[in-house]
């Protein structure tokens, strides 16, 4: 569970994560640990790894793995054994994609770039005229979430679900830049959804048409597709998302929510999307290429995703989860260093100790703290009967206990912290995990 109060946060924290994994740097663990050493076949060391995480209650999802163009892992992976629960899903679930849907774009747009129908240097205004600040705003800075557009939506009279395209688009216009466009990155879904848009406008439909007609049904991925498509045939076996409810019950969340937006919103399974990598090359795709892999991940409250194909040490990672409780990062670095052939620990029960840290030192961290790419989310840290607690929008979220001099808890059963990190002399930043991801949250005031 949450090292906080997980379920005030969760609504705000998965709205949408995502991140590009660029270069993980593995962990390696000595023989003493509880390890399975990497002269073990990638076959066992990977299936004994996410076997031990679904023991765990850690995982519960579909993993397809590929080292030097064969599989040597494709197996879906289950907390219970009912087949009739929600929660169960087989190889050929289809699940929601989350963000994994801006890599279709982002090689959408390399696509249509080859073909001559676009630049990504192009100022929007040359797409959507009008739009403010259009013609400070290149496809590339919508892509590198360099735009300056904030990271979601403001308020509107519609939930997100009812919005069409041109709606959308009209909310957009009315967000004021964040920063100059091009001057700083910050994730951007605002961004993206301009992106959706005009793809579809090339195609003369919708983004998932598009998909449909350069992707899907060339490759033979014939179980994706968008979520809210017009036909729904193929979305046959849906994985719906979970999450841990307040007594520690898995909840299925299996409605669509009303702040869910339509243009982006896809569907598919392991097989498909392994079938897509296979699409990429790194010469055609140089320019979306980061430390020798393209990758993407994504996620929002119940579901988890994650693709890589890996062209310096040939491998290809794709895991989708109907189920939030998960180590996310760690999960894609183990992933990572098994298919590198390295020794990785092997998931374990975790039972953390509390020390002692005097309040002078715990007067330091005191503060609130912004979390910028979580939308702005801010955290207040307060001393109070010599210990930290954590405060949002003005309510106790609870007690922190200190692990040493700069990392803290809340739960003594999860790997997860809040840790101080000292940037200039008696000046401090946060890093947060959540659900397996790590968020920097910049003090702001306080002590």
């Amino acid at each position: 569970m949450f090292f906080l109060c997980e379920k005030k946060m969760r609504y705000i924290l998965t709205l949408c994560i995502a991140f590009t994994f660029t270069g993980c740097s593995p962990r390696i663990h000595s023989e003493s640990d509880t390890t399975i050493a990497a002269k073990d076949s990638l076959s066992i060391v990977s299936d004994t790894y996410l076997a031990r995480l679904t023991k765990l209650e850690k995982f519960n999802g579909v993993v397809l793995l590929e080292k030097n163009g064969h599989i040597i892992l494709r197996k879906a992976y289950n907390i219970g054994t009912d087949t009739s629960s929600s929660l169960f899903v087989t190889e050929k679930s289809q699940f929601d994609l989350r963000s994994v849907a801006k890599l279709f774009a982002k090689v959408s747009l390399v696509k249509l770039e080859n073909e001559g129908k676009l630049k990504r240097t192009d100022l929007l205004e040359r797409y959507i005229p009008g739009f403010p600040n259009g013609d400070k705003i290149t496809i590339q800075h919508l892509m590198d979430n360099r735009s300056g557009l904030p990271r979601e939506l403001g308020a509107s009279v519609k939930h997100p679900i009812e919005l069409t395209a041109d709606e959308v688009v009209a909310l957009a216009a009315k967000e004021a830049l964040e920063f100059s466009p091009g001057t700083k990155q910050q994730y951007s879904n605002v961004g993206f959804q301009l992106l959706y848009y005009i793809i579809g406008q090339l195609h003369g439909g919708s983004f998932s048409g598009f998909l449909e007609n350069a992707f899907f049904w060339p490759l033979g991925m014939n179980h994706s597709g968008g979520n809210f498509d017009e036909d729904l045939g193929r979305l046959t076996d849906y994985a719906y998302g979970h999450y841990l409810n307040d007594d520690n019950s898995i909840v299925c969340e299996c409605s669509v929510l009303e702040n869910e937006m339509k243009m982006g919103n896809l569907h598919s399974t392991a097989d498909d999307l392994a079938l897509f990598l296979k699409k990429l090359d790194q010469q055609n795709y140089k320019s979306i290429t980061h430390n020798g892999s393209i990758s993407h991940a994504g996620g929002t409250r119940g579901k988890r995703a994650y693709v890589e194909r890996n062209f310096e040490d040939q491998y290809t990672i794709i895991f989708l989860a109907n189920y939030d409780a998960l180590p996310f990062e760690k999960l894609v670095r183990d992933l990572q260093s098994i298919l590198r052939g390295q020794t990785v620990k092997m998931p374990e029960a975790i039972d953390r100790k509390s020390v002692y840290i005097s309040p002078a030192i715990l007067k330091k961290y005191e503060g609130t703290y912004d979390l910028v790419d979580a939308g702005h989310l801010t955290l207040t840290i307060k001393l109070e009967n010599d210990s930290l607690y954590v405060y949002q929008k003005g309510i106790n979220n609870g007690v922190l206990y200190p692990e040493n001099e700069n990392t803290f808890f809340s739960d003594k059963t999860s790997e997860e912290s809040i840790r101080f990190v000292e940037d200039k002399p008696g000046e401090y930043f946060i890093l947060m995990d959540f659900q397996g991801v790590q968020w920097k949250g910049i003090k702001t005031y306080g002590n």
